[in-house]
């Protein structure tokens, strides 16, 4: 079983994809489950908490109860997955909702099949799966202090970066004060003081809780609680061709995602099993609730507003919801 990290470079992700349509249309026969006639499916993941359905409908036999037959193929970010996805190479990818809805606004036929992580409340001790982190001896003492600070990020213009900002207006801050900073490793440029904030994705903020240097100032819900964060998605070519596949495909991962929602040990037992970390850490990370309904146009819609909040797409180049459901 091959797995595996993420972030959005849309320039990249639209240039790789429309290379891909055009490879696809000149002929390109990978199209896995409809080439071969059966349920052997492969799923483009990456090594996070996010990819905890697709592993626990492997590990709990959710496929198998479906009748599929899945491979996972490890990608580095949702751009890497697009191009393998047109192409045929791989039949499902998991991405963050903001990486089809941009893609379809620039004409790249994917659509969403069933809902991953979604926004969830932080833990009893102001712990979530985001998390804001300064210096020991920062001045910056609340979210709303944020938006006079440089803040480091992997990637702006991202589904993180809208994140960040929605928090900091939500507590009474001017988002588009910050200057934000593109840094390949968060926490190294807080420590260096290059940066003044930074945010973590579980487990490294459970970990960065044991270092001296760095000081946690709150923890933060992504996209909204509740609000889908994550979408396995597949391209309209290979949804048209295999609506059997692409529905057991979805209700393997709404069963895989209610276990993982039913049972707090379950999360951590298979986050073991593909994520690169100690596993006393991952006992004690914060997980993710994952989504238990079917992606239908108000889960959609909510995702498009999150994309013209702050202007990431114009809003006459906007997608309709039902272009980007597989079932329409």
């Amino acid at each position: 079983m091959n797995t595996t990290k993420h972030s959005i470079r849309i320039p990249a992700l639209v240039v790789a994809a429309v290379a891909a349509v055009t490879l696809t249309a000149c002929g390109g026969d990978d199209d896995s489950a409809s080439a071969s006639g059966t349920d052997s499916v492969k799923v483009a993941v990456f090594p996070s908490f996010n990819a905890l359905g697709a592993h626990a409908a492997e590990i709990e036999g959710t496929f198998e109860k479906q009748g599929l037959d899945v491979e996972f193929v490890t990608v580095a970010t949702p751009a890497e997955a697009t191009p393998q996805l047109l192409g045929g190479k791989v039949d499902f990818a998991l991405m963050d909702v903001t990486t089809p809805v941009i893609a379809r606004s620039e004409g790249v036929p994917i659509v969403m099949v069933a809902p991953g992580a979604t926004g969830t409340a932080l833990n009893a001790e102001g712990m979530g799966t985001g998390n804001f982190w300064v210096a020991k001896d920062s001045d910056i003492t609340s979210i709303e202090d944020i938006q006079n600070a440089t803040f480091g990020i992997p990637q702006t213009k991202s589904q993180i970066w809208v994140d960040v900002r929605t928090v900091v207006d939500a507590e009474g801050g001017d988002s588009s004060k910050i200057e934000f900073v593109e840094v390949p490793n968060t926490i190294a440029a807080l420590k260096s003081g290059s940066v003044d904030v930074v945010t973590t994705a579980e487990p490294a903020g459970t970990a960065a809780l044991a270092d001296p240097d760095l000081q946690h100032l709150a923890g933060f819900v992504a996209g909204g609680e509740g609000e889908l964060a994550y979408t396995y998605v597949t391209s309209e070519k290979f949804a048209q061709s295999n609506g059997d596949t692409v529905e057991k495909f979805a209700t393997a991962i709404l069963d895989a995602n209610k276990l993982l929602n039913a049972d707090p040990a379950l999360p951590a037992q298979i986050a073991e099993t593909y994520v690169d970390a100690p596993a006393e850490l991952l006992q004690k990370a914060v997980y993710q609730q994952f989504g238990e309904e079917a992606i239908d146009e108000e889960i959609v819609e909510a995702g498009i507003d999150r994309v013209l909040r702050y202007d990431l797409i114009a809003e006459e180049d906007a997608p309709a919801a039902d272009d980007l459901l597989a079932n329409d």
